[in-house]
């Protein structure tokens, strides 16, 4: 497939794998699923992806603010969280990292 490349970074493999399935059924290219924070920052380089799509709660040292921040700084790849987590602090958190959109689970 030749569409946009979006790496999922979700904790959740059932969740993962959903999300995966919707993407692909509308022609995004899904090289790689990945738990981590630390994953996603080893994948990058190898699968140059065009979007990272990040859930905020994640396996691992770091969360998925902390990884998206990471990846503004090295790759300038834009990030879109996708989590359940909406409270202030994290959204004032979340907004540091210049994220391209914040969508809140759950989602149709």
């Amino acid at each position: 497939m030749s569409g946009t490349q979006v790496l999922v970074v979700e904790y959740e493999g059932i969740i993962a794998a959903d999300i995966q399935d919707r993407l692909e059924s509308l022609g995004y290219d899904v090289p790689a699923t990945v738990s981590s924070g630390e994953e996603a920052l080893e994948k990058i380089p190898v699968l140059t992806p065009d979007l990272v799509l990040m859930d905020i709660v994640l396996q691992g040292q770091m969360d998925g603010v902390e990884a998206a921040a990471k990846i503004r700084q090295k790759f300038e790849i834009p990030v879109v969280f996708l989590t359940a987590h909406a409270d202030e602090s994290t959204l004032k958190r979340a907004k540091i990292t210049e994220p391209f959109a914040y969508i809140i689970k759950p989602f149709e």
